[in-house]
């Protein structure tokens, strides 16, 4: 092992590209911040890496990418083609033929990403027990290529009824796309989704065919880059299901990087729980650009297996989220003459109004820096200076419009902001039954600590965690995330049926043996392998499933119906269940490295400034994180270090622990 090797995570948010950079032989860490490039993410992530100038030192580089994300959001995708069975050709349109806003008698359903004169129906037919009743005929298959030709579109999806059951027809008409129009990208449904649920499957299908291109081009474009600056350490991307995997594996299921960024926070928080003690967990991410919501319940990441973005649904294994657009950059705006934050954000270009970049409109970060929260000379280490009058003058104007003072419209936006943020939190807590109250709050992101505190207030919560490193926690958590695969297959059948226990069985294996294959490729040692089998359960005569862990046989029905009543309050003993699709979780654990986080030590300094707090003015203790102790600091302050700052409010109090966290609890009047 070289002298100097590093392990580099990297995350590309909508506003900043967050670097972790671990020395292989201490453990120590260090953090990098850089304005990200939404034209080209990967530009950002390269200035990034040649600033810190340790590409060559990489020993492990893992990343969360936007890309398809980005292409998802702003339906910049490839045109695409869906190939499908005849009668079926609405389904992207029908959907699942409900209204989301039920209170809404004119609703606007998300356009389909595949157009309708771009959807070619086929007569061929697959029943639901997998028996082939009709065959792809080749002209078909010629028939469909050369349209695609002349039309010039580059990537199809191809969706036959009960393809999951048997893949046969599928896989002949990409036999003859490939013989007839081999420059088509190809993407099948029962590798997208190899799941029951045919508009699931095929919405999923879409999404993938939508984003491959993309995803792929920007991947490849970033090895290239790499190499040409003599990076020795494979890229691997991270998953939506919270694990790691290669570049070149990554690219035959692009769908899955959706969740990427997000995803890294979530496993730094469950990485956290173990080493805190402190087994359930509420964490908010709060960027510049959004605000992210996950939970660790018992020391574990809540995964789910669909999510829904943009309108599109996607089936596959997901770190459970609920994201709003309330970031430091969201923007304030009067509407039906109240006050709103969000969804828009000014980003990193223009920015916020402070930033001095061209934005004139009101953000959080104007009007955190307007009530003395941040400092001006100080932001991300002092790399960055801000400009109060410009804040000053975007939150006067927006104050005009609303007939308010400039420092309580500051105000009025951030409690806006926090309202959306605890509503987000209620809303995820509520959907797993649990208690906010019963947890403690973890707060990263750049933003993310200025608003835990009162975010607790308004829960219920006492205690507030804000982690080391916390500006770009999402980053550190990459790096400790395992390599992952998830695969599936469809099982139906009674769980007490011991023929289907049998098939269950055979399944498994098949599953397992897959696994093991991609874990090959990956070059994950034997005894760094866990493999984990779940299956899809629910009572007959139901549609939705829940998740549960195949530990026991035996216990199955039974941990299906605790499972049940922990979800929702009761369950049918007596009811039967069925299986819906068997899941394995296939992984290289990450081993653990002492992390050198041994906290720095600094002097305090007798600072203080004037900060705003519910319609006052506070004369505020300003603390270095490195001079903080396990001595208490009461509120009002401000701790500051170079990618984020905490506010300490009035009635609450900071400490830092052994961790090198630091933890606010509220303070008994």
């Amino acid at each position: 092992m070289r002298a100097g090797e590093v392990r580099v995570g990297v995350d590309i948010g909508g506003t900043f590209t967050d670097f972790v950079v671990q020395d292989v032989a201490t453990g120590a860490t260090r953090n990098h911040k850089v304005l990200s490039t939404p034209e080209d993410p990967s530009i950002g992530m390269l200035q990034g890496l040649d600033e810190l100038g340790i590409v060559d030192d990489a020993k492990v580089l893992v990343h969360g990418t936007t890309a398809g994300l980005n292409a998802l959001l702003s339906r910049s995708g490839e045109r695409i083609a869906l190939v499908t069975t005849a009668g079926f050709g609405d389904v992207p349109v029908i959907g699942r033929g409900g209204n989301a806003d039920i209170w809404n008698l004119r609703p606007v359903r998300p356009e389909p990403l595949v157009r309708p004169e771009d959807i070619i129906t086929i007569e061929e037919r697959t029943r639901f027990d997998g028996r082939v009743d009709a065959g792809v005929a080749e002209q078909d298959g010629r028939r469909a290529a050369a349209w695609l030709i002349e039309e010039g579109i580059d990537s199809v999806a191809v969706v036959f009824l009960h393809a999951h059951q048997n893949p046969a027809n599928e896989l002949a008409m990409r036999a003859h796309l490939a013989r007839f129009a081999p420059t088509v990208s190809v993407v099948l449904s029962h590798e997208a989704a190899p799941e029951q649920g045919e508009f699931e499957r095929m919405s999923t299908t879409l999404a993938t065919a939508y984003v491959a291109r993309t995803v792929d081009k920007y991947l490849k474009n970033l090895a290239v880059e790499l190499d040409r600056r003599d990076c020795r350490a494979p890229l691997q991307v991270m998953r939506s299901s919270g694990g790691i995997c290669s570049a070149e594996l990554v690219t035959r299921q692009p769908i899955q990087t959706i969740l990427s960024g997000p995803a890294g926070g979530v496993v730094a928080v469950a990485t956290l729980a173990k080493r805190l003690s402190r087994p359930n967990l509420i964490a908010i991410d709060m960027g510049g650009t959004s605000s992210d919501v996950s939970l660790v319940v018992d020391g574990k990441n809540v995964l789910a297996t669909e999510v829904e973005i943009a309108g599109q649904v996607m089936r596959m294994p997901v770190v459970e989220l609920h994201t709003i657009g309330a970031g430091g950059g969201s923007i304030a705006r009067t509407e039906a003459g109240g006050l709103r934050v969000g969804p828009k954000s000014a980003g990193s270009t223009p920015g916020p109004a402070c930033y001095g970049r061209g934005g004139t409109e009101p953000t959080v970060t104007d009007a955190h820096l307007l009530l003395g929260r941040i400092d001006a000379e100080r932001f991300l280490g002092g790399h960055m200076r801000l400009d109060r009058r410009a804040a000053e003058r975007a939150i006067a104007a927006l104050g005009d419009l609303l007939e308010m003072p400039t420092e309580q419209t500051a105000e009025g936006i951030l409690a806006v902001a926090n309202g959306l943020m605890a509503n987000a939190i209620r809303t995820l807590a509520m959907r797993r039954g649990v208690d906010p109250r019963e947890f403690s709050l973890v707060a990263f992101g750049g933003a993310g600590p200025l608003h835990g505190a009162a975010l607790a207030d308004e829960l219920g919560i006492t205690e507030v965690i804000v982690p080391f490193a916390t500006g770009v926690l999402s980053a550190w958590g990459m790096l400790h995330a395992d390599v992952r695969h998830d695969l599936s297959a469809p099982i139906s059948g009674l769980a007490d049926d011991p023929e289907v226990l049998s098939r269950l069985d055979v399944l498994a294996e098949a599953l397992r043996a897959e696994g093991s294959r991609l874990l090959d490729l990956e070059r994950v040692p034997k005894e760094q392998r866990e493999y984990i089998l779940s299956a899809d359960m629910r009572y007959v005569g139901q549609e939705h499933t829940l998740t549960v862990r195949l530990d026991d046989a035996v216990k199955l029905a039974d941990n299906f119906h605790s499972a049940y009543r922990s979800r929702y309050g009761h369950a049918m003993q007596r009811a039967a269940v069925e299986f819906s699709n068997v899941r394995l979780a296939a992984t290289g654990v990450t081993p653990s490295m002492d992390e050198g986080l041994r906290p720095t030590r600094a002097d305090a300094t007798a600072e203080h400034r004037d900060v705003w707090f519910a319609g006052s003015r506070h004369r505020a203790g300003i603390v270095s994180r490195d001079s903080l102790t396990a001595d208490a600091v009461r509120g009002p302050a401000v701790i500051e270090e170079a990618g984020s700052t905490t506010l300490v409010p009035p009635s609450w109090e900071a400490i830092r622990d052994e961790s090198n966290a630091i933890v606010l609890r509220k303070v008994n009047s």
